[in-house]
């Protein structure tokens, strides 16, 4: 199973997306998932890092992301939803301001609903059986728990201290909701 970094709301933070990227490339990630609120700037480093990246990246739009700023900066407009395959599990990646739930997604048990918007870690299985995270924020974190973002792997999943890679919370396969439950 592939390993998956996933952080949100960067605030066109280039020391953020190149730190979250070099974590990824560091611990082998196939891929990078961004929720949303990228805000590129102008600074064309900022668009030359996520168009250089040796890791995929994916990402959808947040409620401050502009088409004006994705056009200025030579990025594609991100759709407000994405949903990915993790194994015989299904990834929804949102922001989190228009989807702040997983329910009418079309998500089944054991599923993962990735959101940001907040800007503070939380890592939980809904009543429903649905995993549900948002890995914080790199820049601007609302927490006395300071910057995070998370990983996601065959071991589970985590949310890390951006700092330090200090484990904040995870969730272990072997506990995580079975889809055939």
């Amino acid at each position: 199973m592939d390993t998956i970094i996933f952080g949100s709301d960067l605030h066109g933070s280039l020391p953020a997306l190149t730190k979250l990227l070099e974590k990824a490339e560091k611990i082998g990630a196939s891929m990078v998932l961004l929720g949303g609120d990228l805000c590129p700037p102008e600074n064309p480093l900022f668009s030359l890092s996520l168009a250089n990246s040796p890791v995929e990246i994916l990402q959808v739009r947040g409620n401050c992301d502009s088409s004006y700023d994705f056009s200025k900066a030579q990025i594609f407009f991100p759709p407000l939803t994405r949903k990915i395959p993790f194994g015989k599990r299904t990834i929804l990646l949102t922001h989190g301001d228009r989807y702040p739930s997983p329910y009418g997604l079309g998500l089944q048990r054991g599923d993962i609903f990735i959101s940001g918007h907040t800007h503070t870690p939380q890592l939980h299985t809904d009543a429903m059986g649905i995993i549900c995270v948002n890995p914080g924020s790199p820049t601007f974190p609302r927490n006395t728990l300071g910057p995070t973002y998370g990983i996601l792997d065959a071991e589970g999943i985590r949310i890390l201290s951006f700092r330090d890679d200090g484990s904040i919370a995870e969730l272990k396969t072997y506990s995580m909701p079975r889809l055939d439950q």
